[in-house]
């Protein structure tokens, strides 16, 4: 598999207009305002880093409520940033982070919240999950990991303290094998955050 140098992730930037998921922020969307049609969704995104597992668990779909989502690997850039795909039917899992089935660290998945022109992202489902629904991750050995929720979590892309985006949880390769679905949320601010929040779904192993 390639590029599990173990960088940390920097920041989340998704259509979530800014899904901080970094050592920093993420930001879902781009420094340009949305059309003036759209005063709550993101505009131009982002194209992610494209990266390529041949790992055998590399997850390459994942499951909520029935409903399920093509699921790519993406890596940060040299600023350590993690942009979702563009295209917000899919979500991107960071190749740097843990696997499924590993037994150990955060495998970590995020998606846009939503788009301008493409309208409601598959992230979206991310904020409705509560403790106790579950979350099904395929992966290219076709085996299915199921995962049930224990926390989620509205934090403050630019917050501090007991606000700030839970990085080292979605940086660590060890400890218990964890599940961490990241999106944006809370209000739209505009560029170049988009939303004010990161919600971040943990799970653990069924």
């Amino acid at each position: 598999m390639s590029g599990r140098s173990g960088r940390f992730v920097r920041r989340l930037l998704g259509a979530l207009a800014a899904i901080a998921i970094v050592v920093a922020t993420a930001a879902c969307g781009t420094d340009q305002p949305a059309p003036a049609t759209s005063t709550h969704a993101q505009g131009e995104l982002q194209p992610p880093v494209s990266a390529v597992s041949h790992d055998p668990s590399t997850p390459t779909t994942l499951v909520i409520d029935g409903q399920s989502a093509p699921t790519v690997a993406v890596a940060t850039d040299a600023q350590g940033t993690l942009l979702p795909p563009t295209d917000i039917a899919q979500v991107g899992w960071w190749v740097d982070s843990a696997l499924p089935g590993s037994g150990a660290g955060t495998i970590v998945v995020a998606g846009h919240v939503d788009n301008v022109e493409q309208g409601v992202g598959y992230a979206a489902r991310f904020a409705t999950l509560t403790n106790g629904d579950t979350v099904a991750v395929q992966t290219a050995d076709g085996r299915t990991h199921d995962y049930r929720v224990t926390r989620v979590v509205d934090a403050r892309k630019q917050g501090t303290g007991a606000d700030a985006v839970p990085f080292d949880e979605l940086n660590r390769l060890t400890g218990p094998e964890t599940l961490a679905l990241v999106t944006c949320g809370g209000p739209f601010v505009g560029p170049p955050l988009g939303y004010r929040d990161n919600i971040v779904v943990f799970a653990a192993p069924e």
